[in-house]
């Protein structure tokens, strides 16, 4: 095997070890508190899901160059926040408004290269009758 080979080899299985540590710890496969099968199925499952979510954000940004691992990542968008702004009126109606705060320079860079529009999150507008 050549030195490139191998380490290819040890890169993928690098990568392998992060993802079970993903999904035991920040993907939520452990613990499972079910004890029904069909439940844990649908556990495993979500789990498995997102999984695939995370290894498709990591694989977009691979290609773009961006090589930070999920942990970085997700430190670096964590601090992303929505807000919720709840604004009672003399008539008792209450007006709740959510909306994504701006991001910070290094979160709009990860965004642009998931082709995420930082500008078009989803902002949410209810309205509580009395």
């Amino acid at each position: 095997m050549s030195a490139n080979d191998l380490w290819r080899l040890y890169i993928g299985l690098a990568q392998a070890e992060d993802g079970f540590r993903s999904l035991k710890s920040d993907l939520g496969l452990r613990p499972n508190p079910h004890h029904k099968e069909l439940r844990v199925d649908a556990h495993v499952f979500i789990s498995v899901l997102a999984y695939h979510l995370l290894r498709y954000i990591q694989y977009t940004l691979e290609q773009k160059r961006d090589n930070r691992s999920w942990d970085t990542i997700k430190r670096v968008l964590s601090t992303h926040c929505y807000t919720t702004v709840i604004l009672p009126t003399i008539t008792g109606e209450v007006y709740r408004i959510r909306k994504a705060g701006k991001p910070e320079e290094c979160q709009k860079e990860i965004y642009r290269k998931l082709n995420i529009s930082w500008n078009n999150l989803p902002k949410a507008k209810t309205v509580v009758k009395k």
